[in-house]
């Protein structure tokens, strides 16, 4: 009875937490749209690496005032984890390729793009990890990346080379996710988003000692505060998320990303995806969702495959009593 009990309320608890999880990982999505809107809009005058920095700026200290409030700041030894420092890193690499690429695409298809992230993950697993990813899961990879070509429309006179470099962002942030499992649990969330926040940084201002420093007025002010306070806010949320649910369960809903961006980019610029973007775009959709079915298949069939556990009982007469 006690068994049964104790299952039970461990399902309840783990639903509950796939609950909160998928429910961070849709507001994460939305108040990423947000702050990619602010950018690109901030990034049409100013260089990537003056707005990656500027936008850092402003994320610091509302980060830092969440760690304080959170308890984040007792955990700052995490500056020293290489995980949690390679995974800032590659998220400052992708994010300067993202930020550079913005003013020249439609903020729907990079968001599209970067929808690819799981495939590249399933991908990455099979070369890294050697783990066996079947031709199904190969199958999907394949369309995946089939759709990308469709959104980026190469026949139809768009610049891909700003294109190819959110795809180059798709494949850095999908090295950062992989870190992101691998972080011990005992270091909070958003001690790893101000990580984040100062690395990111960091790794812009060899940019803007490069580039020449743009003024901006108060126009542009108000952009890169909204990008700013939103992305801090966005950043915690997501890996919050990734960390709360199971990854297969939360992760299909990055996907709504692609609504949230199509309705701010419609808003702001007017912009309606073609056809052939659209098709591409559930292309994507589609071919990741898959993959995440077929990753629950796999492991229902690894879990069925392990043999039930021993139980040891104490016999009353060869028993170890006194």
């Amino acid at each position: 009875m006690n068994d049964r009990l104790n299952r039970g309320t461990g399902a309840v608890f783990l639903a509950t937490e796939n609950l909160r999880g998928i429910m961070l990982m849709i507001v994460a999505r939305i108040v990423f749209a947000g702050s990619d809107t602010f950018t690109k809009l901030a990034s049409e005058g100013l260089p990537a690496s003056e707005v990656v920095v500027l936008r850092n700026l402003v994320s610091l200290p509302i980060v830092l005032v969440m760690a304080w409030q959170l308890g984040g700041l007792r955990h700052l030894g995490a500056f020293r984890d290489r995980i949690v420092l390679s995974r800032s890193v590659l998220e400052g690499i992708g994010t300067l390729a993202f930020v550079a690429a913005l003013p020249f695409v439609m903020l729907g298809q990079s968001t599209v793009i970067l929808l690819t992230v799981p495939i590249i993950l399933v991908a990455l697993s099979a070369l890294i990890f050697k783990e066996d990813v079947g031709w199904r899961r190969w199958t999907a990879i394949v369309v995946g990346f089939f759709g990308v070509i469709m959104v980026a429309g190469p026949f139809g006179g768009r610049p891909t080379l700003y294109l190819l470099l959110t795809q180059f962002t798709a494949i850095a942030w999908a090295f950062r996710d992989l870190m992101t499992s691998r972080i011990v649990g005992r270091i909070p969330s958003i001690t790893v988003a101000l990580i984040n926040t100062v690395v990111v940084g960091c790794l812009a201002v060899p940019g803007v000692l490069w580039q020449e420093w743009r003024g901006f007025g108060g126009r542009e002010a108000l952009y890169l505060l909204g990008s700013g306070g939103l992305v801090a806010f966005a950043n915690f949320l997501y890996i919050d998320a990734l960390r709360t649910g199971a990854i297969p369960v939360v992760a299909p809903f990055r996907y709504t990303a692609a609504l949230w961006a199509t309705i701010a980019g419609f808003m702001v610029w007017g912009d309606i995806p073609d056809v052939l973007g659209v098709m591409g775009t559930l292309f994507i959709i589609g071919s990741g969702l898959y993959t995440f079915y077929r990753e629950l298949e796999v492991a229902k069939a690894r879990r069925a495959q392990q043999p039930p556990p021993v139980l040891q009982t104490t016999s009353p007469v060869n028993g170890g009593g006194k």
